[in-house]
């Protein structure tokens, strides 16, 4: 099988998206037992884990995963919001 940088492209993005919804996932598992009393490490770990997704693409060259990032990211800000 030969891949062409259109597959490339695309399974780079399919890659990225569940990046994107592994990180809303994983915010669920990690932080959704206590909603309020988070310690300094489990904040910094918050901010790290966005800070990584957001670092593995340029996300401005593709407008609809930069949307997906933006409404994951909004999400997670709002259900643990004591988290930031």
């Amino acid at each position: 099988m030969i891949l062409t940088a259109g597959d490339y492209e695309n399974m780079l993005r399919d890659s990225l998206i569940q990046k994107i919804n592994w990180l809303e996932e994983e915010f669920s598992v990690l932080f959704s037992s206590q909603k309020h009393n988070y310690s300094q490490c489990e904040k910094n770990l918050a901010r790290d884990m966005i800070k990584d997704i957001t670092e593995l693409v340029d996300f401005s060259e593709d407008i609809n995963l930069r949307d997906l990032l933006i409404d994951t990211l909004n999400s997670i800000k709002s259900v643990y919001s004591s988290l930031f």
